[in-house]
């Protein structure tokens, strides 16, 4: 039971991992201001969308040097560790 539930855990905080690498590719993309299909900003904006409750608290407590943002890698680290935490937590139960 445990396992499984661990699984789904992980899948999630992979998922959101990589939402957040294309929220940071998506902002290259739109600072770049390229002639991209409208179906790619309409993607990038869900994806912000999804991506920016959790990078919210962050961007708030660290400041952008230079023009760049380093919510983002704070945001993954984060995640990393909480979900090392969680599965922990899980496994031993």
């Amino acid at each position: 039971m445990n396992y499984a539930l661990v699984q789904v855990i992980n899948l999630l905080f992979q998922i959101f991992s990589v939402l957040i690498l294309i929220d940071i590719l998506g902002s290259w993309l739109l600072a770049a201001r390229l002639n991209l299909p409208s179906w790619v900003y309409s993607i990038l904006g869900a994806v912000h969308t999804i991506v920016s409750p959790i990078l919210a608290p962050f961007q708030r407590l660290i400041p952008s040097v230079g023009g760049l943002d380093f919510s983002p890698m704070i945001a993954l680290l984060v995640l990393s560790f909480a979900r090392q935490f969680i599965v922990r937590a899980l496994l031993s139960m």
